[in-house]
């Protein structure tokens, strides 16, 4: 899955099961594939399982010097948007979480509803945090 630093679900890929490795999904992703041909002046934040590109920016694995560790720093920063949507397609859509008797060719139709959902929600300003927030107060 990409996003973008609104929060808004860019692309995901759900032919994969949760055994593979991130590496081998991300080398055969359509957005890969779509940036090896990409001519723009743009680029990707990646964890360091990606291997690197000329347009996919990673951590350093072990950063030597004071920019690199600001570097680093400063990656891990913005990384954080990715793992704030999972987190909030998990909250919105606890199906994403808990163990649901259905069929597992439902699945991916699933994960791409609660996506394209989760993208509506960000459109129209949707405040489920606080909604969350408010609603455990009651309790």
């Amino acid at each position: 899955m990409t996003c973008d630093a609104m929060e808004r679900i860019t692309s995901i890929d759900v032919q994969w099961p949760g055994s593979v490795y991130d590496r081998r999904i991300w080398r055969q992703s359509a957005v890969q594939q779509k940036l090896t041909r990409f001519q723009g002046n743009a680029c990707f934040l990646g964890d360091s399982g990606c291997g690197i590109s000329p347009w996919l920016l990673t951590p350093f694995r072990q950063p030597q010097t004071e920019l690199e560790q600001r570097y680093n720093r400063l990656h891990s920063k913005e990384r954080v948007v990715i793992g704030r949507v999972f987190g909030q397609l998990k909250q919105r859509f606890p199906i994403l979480v808990n163990r649901v008797r259905l069929a597992i060719r439902n699945s991916p139709k699933i994960i791409i509803c609660c996506a394209v959902l989760h993208n509506i929600a960000k459109y129209l300003q949707d405040d489920w945090d606080y909604l969350i927030e408010n609603n455990n107060d009651d309790h």
